[in-house]
């Protein structure tokens, strides 16, 4: 199954190769002017010339796009399996990128500022791009022979080792019709934190007291290399292909060292030492070529854009935990977890776009993904032989979307999605029967400009979830003695999600947006009891999430103090389902139920200085398993950081931050009962820390060349 998977991304590989790329970085090349390339200039509702941005003096497009005002850029690392539609709010030269493994941030941290023309602040709804709603940025970038950047920080804490690997350079550059960008990337995070603890019986009664040391500590050193294919004359003049190769290894290691005392003639002190250590090789190669393509005979003739993708990753690793229990006057106790992994994914898709007239556009796409996981699992004690499971879990994935994006009129941009999936999903090791489902899903989306400053959007789609394969495998937390059953019968959640959208655009003032949602769930996935002996992740029957999100930049220059401006994001939500034992309405487990951020930047006039400060917080519902409740807080108000910037230190750009200036204290606390069932076991035990991570100190430097 694994060979099968891969050939048939390597044969949409395939259609690309021998016209030598493939890929994802779009950004170091001139604009393409074919029509499903360029957005259509209805769409452009804002654009910003480079000298926009010359008071911040950019490195890169990030750096940019970071300070237009009212925008928040989206597109994380995608978890989700398959292309299907663009979750990503950016475009680099109208394309979307055709990778998985690169985040928006990553992508646009590697386009050096001296290759950007523009960028675009266009309007979601109107594009032939199947999922893209609201404002989307584009990148227009230009081809140059050679530039790039560089960037290194250190960091320091108290009670940790200081940072001082972490960087990145990017090189790029064009040769001919092909332009080309390296990417070598050192990262690197360590922390410490203290921590006590208390321990009371189900009568509030304290029986033990606690200390905790905790060192975590990270290396992923990372590559990547993009190459794009632009010929500007010729047969193949309106071609375009590109290839994306990426790399990284992850090194972790953390230690929690906890030490109790008894206070209670039942318990006993003494020590604990728990070592986590868990490394990843992860490899991705993806590859995408369109080219114009006539279809005559149908509809009267088709003159479209085909555009073929291919993409193929996996992740290999290990996991081990070893815990050691000293308890005083005994012999001490050993606990080891082991886990081996391979995860892999092959993606085959084809999206042929093709206009119905003056501002309306078709596209049809077609999409198959192979996704696997394999595990094997190994727990033992001192006093047990060793209990091994073997997992291995196959999913058949496709997709077939029909989107309709109209510009009905200048102010009024309409776009239809309709098709559906179908996934053949099964355990193979233990093997049980396949699972198959066929879902419909699709979305509706209107945008209407009210004038030049303000625009109304709304939006309904039909989606259907993805499972996280570790669903299925056995997982154990030995710190915290936590058994956790693979489920095997787990299915996909489906949802209904509304929103709407009112949106003010000011480059000059105010410019900001507020957007209430609503989620349908059905089949949500809960926690569960398994076989009647542990707990583990299952479907319930239906859920509802709703709430506001929000976010605000003010611009001071008209008002009197140029230079400095206030950026506001925040969210505040709820959430229902029936727990699963008492029946009763509570809130889905860790669902968000406000967060905020508040960001100021004052670039001092006549000056290459800088200064700005942020303050953020957040705080989610309960977790709620079986036989605990377990809540989270933040104390000391909210977290924040502040720094000085040097915009040309002997042509550097020089950044000193402070963070966690609060010394913010997270609080959680874990109510436990007796037995598997919170209805009928009594509270046995209030478990309560208080966990402190102190300051830290970051040196940046960066720059171009």
């Amino acid at each position: 199954m694994i060979v099968r998977g891969h050939v048939i991304a390597a044969a949409a590989l395939g259609l690309c190769l021998p016209l030598c790329v493939a890929g994802v970085s779009e950004a170091r090349q001139e604009v393409v002017a074919a029509a499903s390339d360029a957005p259509a200039r209805s769409a452009v509702l804002e654009s910003f010339p480079p000298a926009f941005f010359a008071p911040f003096q950019p490195n890169t497009a990030l750096d940019m796009v970071e300070r237009i005002p009212g925008f928040t850029l989206r597109g994380g690392e995608d978890d989700e399996r398959g292309f299907g539609v663009a979750d990503t709010n950016f475009l680099i030269n109208g394309r979307r990128p055709s990778t998985k493994s690169q985040s928006a941030e990553d992508l646009l941290s590697r386009i050096p500022v001296g290759t950007v023309a523009r960028i675009e602040i266009l309007d979601g709804d109107s594009l032939d791009l199947p999922g893209l709603s609201g404002q989307v940025v584009n990148i227009v970038a230009r081809a140059v022979d050679l530039s790039g950047q560089w960037r290194y920080a250190a960091r320091f804490e108290e009670g940790a080792q200081p940072q001082l690997f972490e960087g990145e350079i990017t090189l790029s550059g064009t040769r001919g019709d092909l332009a080309f960008a390296l990417t070598l990337e050192s990262g690197q995070f360590r922390l410490s934190e203290d921590s006590t603890e208390t321990f009371r019986d189900g009568a509030g009664v304290l029986i033990e007291d606690r200390t905790e040391d905790i060192f975590f500590d990270s290396e992923t050193p990372s590559a990547n290399l993009n190459l794009t294919w632009t010929p500007k004359d010729g047969p193949y003049a309106d071609h375009v292909a590109n290839l994306n190769v990426s790399g990284e290894l992850d090194n972790e290691n953390s230690q929690i060292r906890e030490s109790f005392i008894a206070l209670d003639p039942s318990r006993t002190s003494g020590s604990s030492v728990a070592d986590n250590g868990e490394d990843e090789v992860q490899f991705e190669l993806g590859g995408d070529y369109s080219l114009p393509l006539s279809l005559p005979g149908i509809l009267g003739g088709l003159d479209g854009r085909l555009k073929l993708i291919g993409l193929t990753g996996l992740e290999d690793g290990t996991e081990r935990t070893v815990f050691v229990n000293r308890l005083d006057g005994r012999t001490p106790a050993t606990t080891v977890f082991d886990e081996e992994y391979r995860e892999g994914e092959s993606i085959a898709r084809a999206e042929y776009s093709f206009p119905l007239g003056t501002r309306h556009d078709m596209q049809a796409s077609v999409e198959y993904a192979f996704n696997f996981l394999e595990a094997t699992t190994r727990f033992e004690t001192d006093l047990i032989a060793p209990i091994v499971d073997d997992v291995r879990v196959e999913e058949d994935r496709f997709n077939l979307l029909l989107t309709d994006s109209w510009q009905v009129s200048p102010d009024l941009s309409v776009q239809l999605s309709l098709g559906g999936e179908y996934s053949s999903l099964q355990v193979v090791d233990p093997r049980s029967e396949a699972r198959n489902f066929l879902r419909p899903k699709g979305f509706a989306a209107v945008s209407y400009a009210l004038s030049d400053r303000y625009a109304l959007r709304a939006r309904a789609e039909r989606s259907v979830g993805q499972l996280n394969f570790g669903t299925f495998v056995n997982s154990r937390n030995l710190t915290e003695n936590l058994v956790t059953a693979g489920n095997d019968q787990i299915k996909p959640s489906q949802s209904w999600e509304l929103s709407a959208e009112f949106e003010r655009i000011d480059d000059r003032l105010l410019s900001g947006r507020i957007r209430p949602f609503l989620e349908l769930i059905e089949d949500p996935i809960d926690r569960v009891l398994i076989d009647n002996r542990f707990e583990g992740p299952g479907n319930l029957d239906s859920a509802l999430r709703y709430g506001v999100e929000a976010n605000a930049t003010l611009l001071f220059d008209t008002l009197g103090v140029p230079g400095l401006r206030l950026e506001a994001r925040g969210e505040i939500g709820d959430s229902e389902i029936e727990d699963p034992l008492t029946g009763l309405d509570r809130q889905i487990n860790s669902n968000t139920e406000y967060s905020y951020s508040l960001f100021t930047r004052y670039d001092i006039p006549d000056t290459d200085f800088a200064l700005f400060a942020q303050a953020e917080n957040s705080e989610s519902s309960p977790f709620f398993r079986l036989d605990d409740i377990r809540i989270v807080d933040v104390r000391g108000g909210a977290y924040l950081s502040a720094g000085l910037i040097h915009k040309d230190l002997f042509g550097m750009q020089f950044e000193i931050v402070g963070t966690n200036l609060l010394d913010n204290v997270v609080v959680q606390q874990r109510n436990r009962f007796l037995g598997p069932d919170r209805r009928l076991g009594p509270l046995t035990r209030v478990e309560r820390f208080e966990r402190i991570r102190g300051p830290r100190l970051s040196l940046v430097l960066s720059d171009t060349f």
